[in-house]
C-alpha cells in the first residue's frame, strides 16, 4: 500500500468516528461504524504476512456479526407495537453489539488473536481510536443494570488472569485493554466526562508504550532482554508500564482513584473492591516485563540522552505518564 492510499484510509478512519459520535440518528451511527471497519481492514492487510490476513478475517467476521446485532436491535426498538420485554431485548442486543465491537468481555475472544497478527501501530489504533465509537454510544444509553455490572466483573477478571502466563507482549496488552475496559465501563456509569478523562489518560500511556515497542521491533518477552536502548529510556518505559497498571503515584492511578471515589458515592463498594483486587494482578505481569527489561538485560548502555528528535515526543508522553499525578496534584493545590 502506497502512502496516498494509506492516507486515504487513515482519513476515512478518522472521519467515520466523528460521523458516528456527532450523529443523532442510529442509521448514521451504523453507517459511520461500517466506514470505520472498511477503512481499518485494508490497513491490517497492508502487512505482508499470513497472520495479518487471519487477523483481518477474524476482525471482519466479528465486526460484521456485531453490526448485524446493532441493526436488529435498532429495528426492534423503533417498532411501533412494542412491549417492555421486546424493548429490553432490543436494548440488550444493542449493548451486546457495542461491547463486541470494543472487545469487552464476554465478547473479548477475538481481541488477543487479532492483536497478535498486527503490528504495534495497528494495535495502538485498535486499543484506543477504535473504542471511541462504541463507548460513546454506551455512555449515551447507559444505565446501571445487571448486564453492565456482569460485563465489568468479567472484563476485569479475564484481563487480570488472561495476562498472567503470556509471553507475547501484544496479547498481554490485549488483556490489559480488556481489564481497562472494565474501568471505562465503570467510568461510563459515573458520567460522560469521567470516561472521557479515563480514556484520554489510557490513550496517552498506551500510545507511548506501543511506539517504543514498534521502534525497537519487540513483540515477545524474551526480546526485551536485548533491547538496544539506553538505561534512561528503559527506565522511563518501565515507569510508563507501571503507570498503565495504575500504580501510584503514576498518572494512571489518578483516573482510577477518581472513579473509586465517585462509585463509592453510588454505593457500589463490593464491585469496586473486587475490581481493585483484580487490578493488582495486572501490576504483577507489568512487573514481569520490568524485571525482564531492567534486570535480565545482557547488554550495558550508558545513560545517553542524545536520542533522535523524532523520539523526543515519545519520551515527553512517557514523562507525562510518569509524573502526571504529581503535576496535577500540584496544580490543584495551587488553585
Amino acid at each position: 500500500m502506497n502512502k496516498s492510499t494509506n492516507l486515504l484510509f487513515s482519513t476515512i478512519l478518522i472521519i467515520s468516528v466523528f460521523i458516528s459520535i456527532s450523529s443523532n440518528s442510529w442509521f448514521t451511527v451504523w453507517m459511520g461504524m461500517e466506514m470505520n471497519i472498511m477503512s481499518f481492514i485494508p490497513m491490517i492487510l497492508n502487512q505482508k504476512n499470513l497472520n495479518s490476513k487471519e487477523a483481518s478475517l477474524s476482525y471482519f467476521l466479528v465486526q460484521t456479526i456485531a453490526s448485524m446485532l446493532l441493526m436488529m436491535s435498532i429495528i426492534i426498538m423503533t417498532m411501533n407495537n412494542i412491549n417492555m420485554i421486546t424493548n429490553n431485548m432490543g436494548e440488550t442486543m444493542l449493548m451486546s453489539s457495542l461491547m463486541m465491537k470494543s472487545g469487552i468481555s464476554p465478547f473479548h475472544f477475538w481481541l488477543p488473536k487479532v492483536m497478535e497478527g498486527i503490528n504495534w501501530i495497528k494495535c495502538s489504533i485498535l486499543m484506543t481510536w477504535q473504542k471511541i465509537m462504541p463507548l460513546m454510544m454506551l455512555s449515551n444509553m447507559m444505565k446501571i443494570n445487571w448486564i453492565m455490572i456482569l460485563a465489568m466483573i468479567m472484563s476485569i477478571t479475564v484481563g487480570a488472569i488472561g495476562g498472567l502466563n503470556q509471553t507475547s507482549l501484544r496479547k498481554l496488552m490485549a488483556y490489559s485493554s480488556i481489564s481497562n475496559s472494565a474501568w471505562m465501563l465503570m467510568a461510563v456509569m459515573v458520567s460522560e466526562n469521567m470516561w472521557m478523562m479515563y480514556f484520554t489518560f489510557y490513550a496517552i500511556m498506551t500510545i507511548t508504550f506501543t511506539l517504543t515497542m514498534n521502534k525497537n521491533k519487540i513483540y515477545h518477552m524474551n526480546q526485551l532482554m536485548s533491547m538496544n536502548e539506553s538505561t534512561l529510556i528503559k527506565f522511563i518505559l518501565m515507569m510508563n508500564m507501571l503507570s498503565i497498571s495504575g500504580l501510584p503515584p503514576m498518572m494512571g492511578f489518578l483516573p482510577k482513584w477518581l472513579i473509586i471515589q465517585s462509585t463509592m458515592n453510588l454505593m457500589q463498594m463490593v464491585i469496586v473492591t473486587m475490581m481493585v483486587m483484580l487490578t493488582l494482578l495486572t501490576v504483577y505481569y507489568y512487573l514481569r516485563i520490568m524485571f525482564s527489561t531492567m534486570l535480565l538485560s545482557n547488554t550495558e548502555h550508558k545513560w545517553n540522552i542524545n536520542y533522535k528528535i523524532n523520539y523526543k515526543i515519545n519520551m515527553m508522553l512517557a514523562t507525562m505518564s510518569i509524573m502526571g499525578l504529581t503535576l496535577i496534584t500540584m496544580m490543584i493545590s495551587l488553585n
